[in-house]
């Protein structure tokens, strides 16, 4: 939704498994910012638009407000 941000609550710390190109398994462990960006980014993979992490109340103000500034 172009304009349109909230925040999204998150884990502060992740730990990810992952295959490199060459096919060695991986597990790398993040915290902070770099902890948010991963879950931002496997949610995005996985097909999770962000508004399906918010609660019902931010999800329904967040398409009030994409409404209002689409209307002419």
């Amino acid at each position: 939704m172009p304009g349109i941000s909230e925040e999204v609550e998150r884990p502060a710390y992740v730990r990810v498994r992952f295959w490199t190109l060459d096919g060695e398994e991986k597990v790398e462990e993040a915290g902070g910012l770099l902890a948010v960006c991963l879950q931002h980014e496997i949610d995005q993979l996985d097909g999770i638009f962000w508004t399906a992490r918010l609660s019902r109340l931010k999800r329904e103000r967040a398409v009030r407000r994409y409404e209002k500034l689409r209307r002419p």
